[in-house]
């Protein structure tokens, strides 16, 4: 009788200290910033696409680096999945995010005014979602449209 009593203790232990380990990453002030800071760079890149994509190449590839560079980060992070997962998508050159926009820039040299304004307001929007998923690591905040934060 004691072994099996021994058993359910440790079992209950265990369970106990799962039950303790979050389920996600911890905030972290620098992906909040890289997030912040390529989707200002991001959107302003899109801005000027309607000019030769040649004259922007260098800023383009620089900010394609960049977006990796926060995809590695993200996916380097514990338990941090579902953000790691944002990041490939928006960089995904055969996505319809950021990496698919900078590639299709790319292969016909100009984009016009109302592909870029789509473009923009989706790959804000997946920003704004890499944004509150870090906000929200730090403390439940409800982000969109109809409120005060994002």
């Amino acid at each position: 009788m004691l072994p099996r009593l021994r058993n359910r203790i440790a079992i209950l232990a265990i369970f106990a200290l799962a039950a303790c380990d979050p389920l996600m990453a911890p905030y972290s002030v620098e992906a909040y910033r890289m997030a912040t800071e390529l989707k200002a760079r991001s959107l302003a890149l899109v801005g000027k696409s309607s000019e030769s994509y040649a004259m922007h190449e260098e800023t383009a590839e620089a900010l394609l680096i960049d977006i990796d560079a926060a995809y590695e980060y993200a996916r380097g992070l514990p338990r941090n999945e579902i953000a790691a997962e944002q990041w490939r998508i928006l960089r995904d050159p055969k996505a319809q995010l950021m990496g698919g926009f900078v590639a299709q820039w790319q292969r016909n040299g100009t984009v016009g005014a109302f592909f870029r304004q789509d473009k923009a307001q989706q790959i804000g929007a997946a920003f704004d979602t890499i944004i509150c998923l870090e906000i929200n690591k730090r403390a439940a905040t409800r982000c969109g449209k109809d409120t005060d934060g994002l």
